[in-house]
């Protein structure tokens, strides 16, 4: 499933106005990541290949070991488990973002029926420099809530991965679904390019 049905799956909607790309001027610090993850079942890693994949029912994040070589020096307050078969490995844990992502520019809000929110916004999502920190030191981290209009307002949480994570795993040919969905600083957030009124993300 791409990030783009996965949030749609979620009833949350996007209306993607502005679009990020880093290039080799954009430090890896300054910026994170949603990725779009194959399903187990759509891909078998060759053995000995780093890979990261969703479950089949995508409810848990898997990965290979060599994957995990990967990350390890990358990541701290991460745990993956061991499943019985041993070949994948099944994130355990990782830590939340201490701040909410910020919302520029939030165009609906919806709440849900489990008490989560659905925002549609212009694609720009902004990482306090506290997040960045974080996401520099732990590598990964959920992101369970958006500020919007100077609230806060929980979601459905997604995992996303810091920008030397990112280098890593597109340095060692992980394989995505779809094109990763950057979250910024918030002077590239005020500089990025307007790409249309589309319904994309």
């Amino acid at each position: 499933m791409s990030i783009v049905s996965e949030l749609e799956e979620r009833g949350t909607q996007f209306y993607r106005l502005y679009a990020f790309t880093p290039d080799e001027s954009d430090p890896p610090e300054e910026y994170g990541a949603h990725l779009s993850l194959f399903r187990e079942d759509e891909k078998t890693p060759a053995e000995g290949t780093p890979a990261l994949l969703k479950s089949e029912d995508e409810s848990a994040y898997v990965a290979t070991l060599p994957l995990l070589d990967v990350l390890s020096p990358l990541t701290h307050g991460v745990e993956w488990q061991e499943r019985e078969n041993g070949s994948l490995w099944e994130l355990a844990h990782a830590p939340q973002l201490p701040d909410p992502v910020s919302l520029p520019a939030a165009y609906g809000l919806e709440q849900g029926s489990t008490g989560l929110w659905m925002i549609s916004h212009d694609g720009r999502m902004v990482l306090t420099e506290k997040n960045l920190a974080f996401l520099n030191t732990h590598g990964m981290a959920w992101v369970d809530s958006y500020e919007a209009n100077g609230e806060r307002y929980p979601i459905s949480p997604m995992l996303t991965y810091g920008g030397r994570v990112l280098e890593s795993l597109s340095r060692s040919g992980v394989e995505l679904r779809d094109q990763p969905i950057y979250l910024v600083n918030s002077t590239t957030s005020d500089s990025v390019e307007n790409v249309g009124n589309g319904r994309q993300q």
